[in-house]
């Protein structure tokens, strides 16, 4: 496995911090004074190690348009994708709709959650002059957007709701953004079609090539 330079920084100073921590330990037991110093340079290592931890990309920031609005079972899922906030356009981008169904329960002080993931997939989005351009053809006989209900300490009260999560490929990271949407039943067909060679090539990628479902569901 192929490393950033970050991460075998990162692991350069976490064994070094490790091995000299065993040697400090050991040390004192025959003298006291040089095991200090080599805890103390332990120490130095581990803060040095958590200085080059690896960090969580930046997430992509999109403004989503939908079209239609809202989104159809039936019809069409699609819409545009606009960049905010300096979001530069990832490299091969794709787009998951996603379907989950929540259900919850109240509790004395917590809420318990219960996911199912109903319905997925996932497909290319296309690079357009100014944004991303997708667009879904979920059945119609899917649930659409539900209101979340009273939460009940006496039964569980579930609904359905939409994520359209974005990812791809930027300065060598994956990176993604997750956006809610509404999803209502009907035949509505996107306004401002794809491109034809776009259209040409918006097919759903097989579910084997796809990520396990719980990388996907929100926390």
């Amino acid at each position: 496995m192929s490393h950033t330079p970050e991460q075998r920084l990162y692991r350069a100073w976490l064994v070094m911090a490790l091995l000299i921590t065993v040697m400090g330990v050991a040390a004192l037991a025959y003298n006291p004074v040089p095991a200090i110093v080599t805890l103390a340079a332990a120490a130095f290592c581990g803060w040095r190690a958590w200085l080059a931890r690896p960090r969580a990309p930046e997430p992509l920031s999109f403004r989503l348009e939908t079209d239609p609005a809202p989104g159809s079972l039936g019809g069409d899922v699609g819409g545009r994708l606009y960049p905010e906030d300096g979001t530069a356009f990832p490299a091969d981008p794709e787009v998951t709709l996603v379907c989950t169904r929540l259900c919850e329960k109240a509790g004395h002080q917590t809420v318990s959650h219960r996911r199912d993931w109903v319905w997925w997939e996932t497909r290319p989005a296309f690079t357009e002059s100014n944004c991303l351009a997708f667009r879904f053809e979920p059945p119609g006989s899917l649930t659409g957007t539900e209101p979340r209900p009273d939460l009940s300490e006496t039964e569980w009260r579930c609904h359905h709701y939409w994520t359209l999560v974005v990812q791809g490929t930027v300065a060598g990271q994956v990176r993604e953004q997750r956006l809610r949407l509404r999803v209502t039943p009907g035949d509505a067909r996107m306004v401002q079609p794809l491109a034809p060679e776009s259209e040409a090539r918006n097919q759903p990628l097989a579910r084997d090539e796809q990520e396990p479902a719980d990388a996907m569901l929100e926390a």
